[in-house]
């Protein structure tokens, strides 16, 4: 809802794409500065404070933006420093979230514990984003933010009430945050398969998610069905990625491959080009459906074979880099997308985005064969 009514009201406020571009890259750029270090952090500190703290200042931001919407005093400077704030504080968060996973199921169920966690979060994508729609069409753009706050208190009492495996005995504590840091880095460059993952995963962080920024342009200017129909729209990604998430989990429980995870990235490239093209409402959610369905393979598939090939005592670290490509360089996407669609139209910026990750994924193919076959198996934990 929270992301569904910003991008509304960027757009109310500023009536400009490239400010919707610029907007959401002010909410993912602290990940650039702040996941490494994140990881690090994951690895050393108490995760569930970590976790209880981010979420409790997201939700202060929240209610911040509710008061400033519904008072009328917001101006677009408010949303671009709060988004940016709470960008800070999730960046401080995602890694510490993709390590919990591995240490509170047991190791076979790894892989279906990610998918079935991206199915949860892609139910709340789904129903989010309709009642926003509806509550933008009704005059209650406030309504979104004032929900995300009372919900990220609820999400910080769950985490305060879990007891999450400690980190002390995962890392050397007695070490330098730099020289943690380095170890994890050093580990992924000895590691052609990791680094491989890890790097994929900038690519559509550049050329496939800034869709979601400029949502709200093509339900507006391009298809025509305003505030209820942007709803519609971005609910139409949460309803194939929950139908992604949950195939994931039931045919890959244990593990993931190379194939499942480079067909996920194909089929999303090529249903974000249909989507681009596309006039019609009914052919735009049924594009959005499939590439929300194959995001979530590719991007559960990845998080499923760094945890389950990655060392404990590294794990946070690691996944901190993969935070970095995947999330931190969204910023440059989203810039990128918006002054093409600022300058060529919309459909320009995603079907070009869709046609380079499609070359990518092929360069990969052809240059990277053991990543094609990559199984994940389930090793002990250690080392």
């Amino acid at each position: 809802m929270q992301t569904t009514a910003q991008g509304w009201l960027v757009l109310e406020l500023t009536d400009s794409p490239a400010m919707l571009g610029f907007t959401s890259a002010v909410g993912t750029a602290p990940t650039l500065v702040l996941s490494l270090f994140a990881g690090v952090l994951a690895d050393r500190i108490d995760r569930r404070r970590l976790l209880v703290s981010t979420q409790l200042a997201g939700s202060v931001l929240a209610a911040l933006l509710a008061l400033l919407t519904t008072t009328g005093l917001v101006e677009f400077w408010h949303v671009v420093v709060i988004a940016a704030l709470v960008g800070s504080a999730q960046a401080l968060g995602w890694p510490t979230f993709q390590a919990v996973v591995s240490t509170i199921v047991e190791r076979p169920a790894i892989g279906n514990a990610i998918a079935l966690n991206s199915a949860q979060f892609n139910l709340g994508r789904m129903v989010g984003p309709t009642l926003a729609g509806a509550a933008i069409a009704a005059g209650g753009l406030a309504v979104a933010f004032w929900a995300n706050a009372a919900a990220l208190l609820l999400v910080a009492a769950i985490i305060a009430s879990l007891r999450f495996e400690s980190p002390a005995a995962l890392v050397r504590a007695e070490a330098s945050l730099w020289a943690n840091l380095v170890d994890g880095i050093t580990y992924l460059r000895h590691d052609p398969t990791l680094r491989v993952l890890v790097l994929l995963a900038a690519v559509p962080a550049l050329f496939v998610l800034n869709y979601l920024a400029l949502m709200p342009v093509y339900a507006r200017d391009v298809l025509g069905i305003g505030a209820t129909g942007l709803g519609l729209l971005t609910g139409a990604v949460g309803a194939g990625a929950l139908v992604g998430a949950l195939g994931v989990a039931l045919l890959r429980p244990a593990g993931g491959s190379g194939r499942l995870l480079l067909g996920g990235l194909s089929l999303a490239a090529g249903s974000l080009a249909v989507f681009a093209v596309s006039r019609e409402p009914a052919l735009s959610l049924v594009a959005l459906a499939v590439l929300g369905a194959s995001q979530v393979g590719y991007y559960a598939t990845t998080n499923t074979l760094i945890q389950v090939l990655v060392p404990a005592r590294l794990r946070g670290r690691v996944l901190s880099l993969y935070v970095l490509t995947s999330i931190g360089i969204m910023p440059v996407g989203n810039v990128l997308a918006g002054l093409v669609a600022e300058r060529f139209g919309p459909t320009a910026a995603l079907a070009g985005g869709g046609l380079l990750t499609l070359v990518a994924v092929t360069v990969v193919i052809v240059r990277f064969p053991a990543l094609v076959a990559l199984h994940a198996s389930v090793r002990p934990e250690g080392g």
